[in-house]
Formats: structure tokens, sequence, C-alpha cells
């Protein structure tokens, strides 16, 4: 299974580079990201109110940590509010925009910020090819750079993008897909 799924991941790049035709469509709103890769089966995007994470976020030792709640507003821009509905508590943030660094950032980490005018980071561009998460930069070009780096709380880790200058053990590449996974399936396999 891991092999098909190496071979997804590495195949979505190319299918889209061949793709004439981008239609712009994204899922109903609200909806929630999930990652999968080598070894996450569909965990969830959850934020503490700035750094994106995926994961169990009641395994973070925060008030402020919630499974975030998509929708998409204008110029292509994600907007994210806290699930209260999967935590025991109710987070002060809401409202946060995703964003990716670009090229001239020297940090990987995916953020939530209350901004949609960010020095060094790219908050607009997020268009989705069927149920996966790409980001259009400002060349045209669609691209999937998202990997995760493994936090101090186990089941936990870090959204990164574009690994490129980034000798940082453990890395995962992972697709961002707007499907939650089966019932039955183990997110952290």
């Amino acid at each position: 299974m891991h092999a098909l799924q190496s071979l997804l991941l590495l195949g979505l790049p190319m299918a889209i580079v061949g793709s004439p035709v981008i239609v712009k469509r994204a899922p109903t709103s609200p909806f929630g990201l999930y990652a999968y890769g080598d070894g996450i089966g569909g965990s969830p995007v959850f934020t503490t109110g700035d750094g994106a994470f995926i994961g169990n976020a009641s395994q973070v030792d925060s008030t402020e940590a919630a499974t975030v709640q998509f929708e998409v507003g204008t110029d292509d821009t994600l907007l994210g509010n806290p699930n209260t509905t999967a935590t025991d508590s109710t987070p002060t943030w809401s409202n946060l925009t995703f964003n990716v660094p670009d090229a001239t950032n020297s940090s990987h980490q995916v953020e939530f910020t209350n901004s949609t005018s960010v020095n060094d980071k790219s908050v607009t561009g997020f268009v989705f090819y069927g149920q996966f998460l790409l980001h259009k930069a400002t060349d045209g070009d669609l691209k999937t750079l998202w990997y995760v780096l493994p936090t101090d709380t186990d089941g936990v880790w870090s959204l990164n993008w574009n690994s490129t200058g980034d000798e940082s053990e453990g890395q995962v590449i992972v697709t961002l897909k707007a499907t939650a996974p089966s019932a039955d399936a183990d997110t952290t396999e």
C-alpha cells in the first residue's frame, strides 16, 4: 500500500503539469484538509492560532489547539476557523488566513495569520485539482510542495512547504486533500 501511495504522490505533479485546463472548483464550505503520505493516512490540519500542524489537536497542551474548518475567500485565499465540535475548549482565534512561505522566506512552516498582507508569505493562489489542494505561484505554475516534520508530541507533525534547503530529519512528503479518511482508517499508520 505504501508503494501505491508513493506512486500516486509522485504522479500527481506530472498529471497536473500535463493537464491543459484546471477548472476552478473548490469543496463545499466549510471543509477540512487532511494530509496523506507515507505512514499518514488522512490526519487533519489544525492550528493553535499561528503554525499549521497535522494530527490530533487534543494531544497538544493548548486550549487554542483546534482542527481547522476552511472556507475559500477572495483571490483564492483560504480562511480558517476552529471546529469547536471537535474540541473541549473554545479557541480565541478565528477567521485566520492560511499561508505558505515564499521563495525568499528562510522558514518552511505553513502558518495562519490575521492578515491577508504578509511579507515573505503567499496568502493567495490556493486552488483545487479535484479534492487536492495546490498553490498557484505568481508565475502561474501549480505546485504541491507539502511535507511534514515530526514534533516533540507523538502523532503531531508540523506542516511545511518547499523542502528545498531544509535538511531536517524525518521529512514526509504529503498531499493535502479536502477528503476525510474513512471512519475506520488509521490516520497515523
